[in-house]
Order: C-alpha cells, then structure tokens, then sequence
C-alpha cells in the first residue's frame, strides 16, 4: 500500500493548475521514453476544467485517451464521458468504450485494447458523495469482485442509483495499472468522505474510495479545494 499525498488548496483554480501542471511533467517524463502515453481520466465538471491547462502543454497528438467509465448513451449525448474527453482533447487517440452492441461485449472489447497501452503513464478518477470511484458505486452488485486489487485488469457493466443507471467502469486492477495515480475532489463532503478512508475508519471500508485509496499499489495523488 502507498503513501497517499494530499495536496490542499485555497480554491479550485489553483487545484487545477497544480494537477495540470504534476500531469504534465509525468507525461512528458513518458513522453521522453517512448512514442505514446496512455492516459485514463474521468468525466464531469471539474477535469472538464482539467482538459484546456492539458491542452496548452501537452503534444496531444501523442496521447491514448480513455473515460475511466461510461455512460451507456449514444456517443454524442451530451452524459457521454468520452465526449466530453474528446472534444476537451481533440487531437488526443480517444477511446470510445462503446466497442459493441452489449455492454457485455463492449466492456471486453474496451478491455482487450486497454491493456496494449499499459502501464498507462496516469490515471485520474474523481468521486461522488456516496463515495464511488469511476462507475463503481456502493452496493453495485458485483462490487467486490470489481474492486479486488488482485483481479484480472478489465472492464464491466456497472449499475448506477440514478439514471442514466447502465454504464461502463473500468476495474480497480485496470484503475490501478498507471505509473501515477491520482484523485481529484472538491467540497467539504468529499473531504470528509476521503480523512474518514485515511483515518481508515471501520465506516468507510465498504466504499469503492477505500479501495482507491487504500488498496493501492502506489501514493495515490490527492488533490482537493473546497
């Protein structure tokens, strides 16, 4: 288990710029090694605002990009991950994990090209409230084989408390095949939620954070505002 590095800061701005530029330096680090990086990042608002301090740096033309997880809606819905992804990074290789017309087939599909690109050069999930990581959510059933550190790298159908319920995740073994893992949260629930996983408190050991966290084979890069 690694270390966790909890980065705090007065506001969110200077979170993002703090990330962007300790991704930069790891991916230009890989970059400088090899042709390709892979790179797996998550959807929503707050890496929304992540992608354009990417963008400025970065030879993105030179980056394997994947969701984390995905929504099961068409590609151009406006809940799509890798929609979002795609259009913050255009000129990145942006993996759709819609590679079938199951969920079944596309989560192996999604997974046989994903370990071609490991070990991915970062991996950066956010969280919910409830504590999920990716789309691995509380009580999801399945749950547990999803987060064995010990398992098989792959890709899942996951279930969701709120619509749109049916996605994709990554597992916790693939989550965990980059060179630098990191987390990135904001608000004062959060918080809460991730000193109760390093305090390891009894109450927070069923949450898919817990395992993100404590269960890493790796310092897990903690970058939190309010």
């Amino acid at each position: 288990m690694g270390c966790n590095l909890l980065h705090c800061y007065a506001g969110r701005n200077a979170c993002l710029h703090a990330l962007a530029s300790e991704l930069l330096a790891h991916i230009q680090a890989t970059l400088a090694l090899q042709s390709r990086a892979g790179l797996v990042l998550p959807g929503g608002s707050s890496p929304q605002a992540l992608l354009p301090l990417l963008a400025e740096q970065l030879q993105v033309q030179r980056i394997d990009l994947s969701p984390s997880d995905e929504r099961w809606v068409p590609a151009d819905d406006a809940a799509s991950n890798w929609q979002l992804l795609s259009q913050g990074l255009p000129q990145a290789h942006c993996l759709d994990p819609r590679q079938g017309a199951s969920r079944e087939q596309s989560a192996l599909a999604w997974a046989e090209q994903l370990r071609q690109w490991q070990p991915f050069s970062a991996v950066l999930l956010g969280m919910g409230e409830d504590g999920h990581i990716a789309s691995l959510f509380p009580g999801m059933p399945g749950l547990a084989a999803a987060l064995d550190p010990n398992a098989e790298p792959a890709a899942l159908p996951a279930q969701a408390p709120e619509e749109p319920r049916e996605r994709l995740s990554l597992n916790l073994a693939m989550l965990q095949r980059g060179r630098w893992l990191g987390l990135l949260a904001f608000g004062e629930r959060k918080r809460a939620l991730i000193d109760a996983v390093l305090a390891d408190e009894p109450g927070a050991r069923d949450l898919p954070l817990y395992a993100w966290l404590q269960r890493s084979p790796l310092p897990v890069n903690i970058y939190w505002a309010p």
